[in-house]
């Protein structure tokens, strides 16, 4: 019986000390597998780092990765990917053509085809002094889209205005804003440095013509423009006018009519028509950063002064030339209060206050231009020219 319990106990004291060694055993295969697997892990991270490095020297030269999807591009003929950036955005476009050298190219091609698509059959799209296809591209959807922004706002331009307020108390004129005018909203100050003899020449001029109601375009374009006392005229001889009949008609009543003959009941309400729900809007265009800012804009060219309002606005018909100026004045500051300085000179004994921030006003004028056979003095040709006439006061002012 001794012998049995001595045999038993010796069997289970072995196999304690098997599965302890089995224990160990595993032990030092897990912890010597972790220690290989951080090896691993280290390794691969110092590789990846190394491949990171490889890569970024190879986009550093304008080139892109042999895994890279670009690989599947095979230069200016590659029709997938003019496919794609075909659908993209001009912002879009733009992003893509800093990524590596094959989609600048592609970019190019890109601008070459908006190039033409844009400015084809409506040359005056095109900003004058661009130096290329992308930059003349990005140039008009700047202006275009920011000016569409401001049409947008419709009738409610008017209620960014400031106006001329008399004081028959005490004898003064002070500029102050229009009644029920804005409190506040993201329509945005006014730049007028495209006015300024010292900034106007690093600008270019792009004019939007819309509906007041609506904000329906009706002409767009870059306009050449000089000045004249101080005053900017944009001339608007070369926009395209097909979407807007009524000043194509208007037009041809004053080349064609005689003297004195566009005065008339008829032609007078078509011309009412026409102005009262005119917008105009003047985008600057800087030369150098191609950045567009809101630079004039007013509505509204038709509406008559009332019995107590000099005769500051409206439209002025006589006959083969005339003016249509809107109501008020936009201020370089589109809210807050107007901050007034006393201008030395005086109406007589009335004393002006006038705005400390700038402020312009925009006329639509119109003029024939007569063409005359030297020898016998025969009317060869007649021309109505219309332009924007923009008279900034921002010479002497701060701002």
């Amino acid at each position: 019986m001794e012998s049995t319990d001595n045999a038993t106990s010796e069997k289970s004291n072995n196999t304690n000390t098997s599965t302890t060694s089995i224990y160990t055993d595993d032990d030092e295969l897990f912890t010597s597998g972790m220690e290989r697997l951080k090896l691993a892990e280290s390794e691969l991270a110092l590789a990846q780092q190394h491949m990171e490095g490889i890569r970024q020297q190879i986009r550093s030269k304008g080139n892109y990765e042999p895994d890279s999807l670009l690989f599947l591009c095979d230069g200016e003929d590659n029709n997938i990917l003019s496919l794609i950036m075909g659908y993209l955005a001009v912002e879009e476009v733009g992003r893509c053509e800093v990524v590596c050298s094959m989609l600048k190219k592609q970019a190019i091609q890109y601008w070459k085809k908006l190039d033409e698509l844009y400015f084809a059959n409506n040359p005056t799209l095109r900003s004058p002094s661009a130096q290329s296809s992308r930059e003349a591209v990005i140039r008009y959807k700047l202006a275009s889209t920011l000016a569409k922004r401001i049409g947008d706002v419709g009738d409610s331009i008017s209620r960014h205005l400031i106006d001329s307020e008399f004081d028959n108390y005490e004898d003064t004129i002070s500029d102050v804003r229009v009644y029920d005018h804005c409190q506040g909203c993201d329509f945005p100050n006014l730049d007028f440095n495209p006015f300024r003899p010292e900034t106007s020449d690093e600008y270019e001029l792009f004019v939007r013509f819309c509906r007041k109601s609506d904000n329906k375009l009706l002409a767009e374009g870059f306009c050449a423009n000089d000045r004249e006392m101080g005053d900017t005229r944009i001339k608007l001889r070369n926009l395209d006018y097909s979407n807007w009949p009524q000043l194509a008609e208007l037009t041809r009543l004053i080349e064609t009519s005689e003297e004195g003959m566009m005065i008339n009941e008829h032609n007078e309400r078509m011309l009412d028509d026409c102005m009262k729900e005119l917008t105009a809007i003047v985008i600057g265009v800087h030369k150098g950063t191609s950045k567009a800012s809101l630079s004039m804009v007013q509505c509204n060219f038709g509406d008559p002064p009332s019995a107590r309002e000099r005769r500051s606005h409206g439209i002025d018909n006589m006959g083969d030339h005339g003016f249509c100026w809107p109501k008020g004045r936009m201020s370089a500051r589109s809210h807050g209060a107007v901050e007034t300085f006393r201008n030395i000179s005086t109406f007589g004994s009335t004393t002006s206050f006038d705005n400390r921030h700038c402020d312009a006003k925009l006329g639509m004028l119109w003029e024939n231009h007569v063409w005359n056979d030297q020898e016998n003095g025969q009317v060869l040709k007649v021309e109505c020219h219309w332009t924007l006439d923009c008279s900034c006061n921002c010479h002497q002012r701060e701002y």
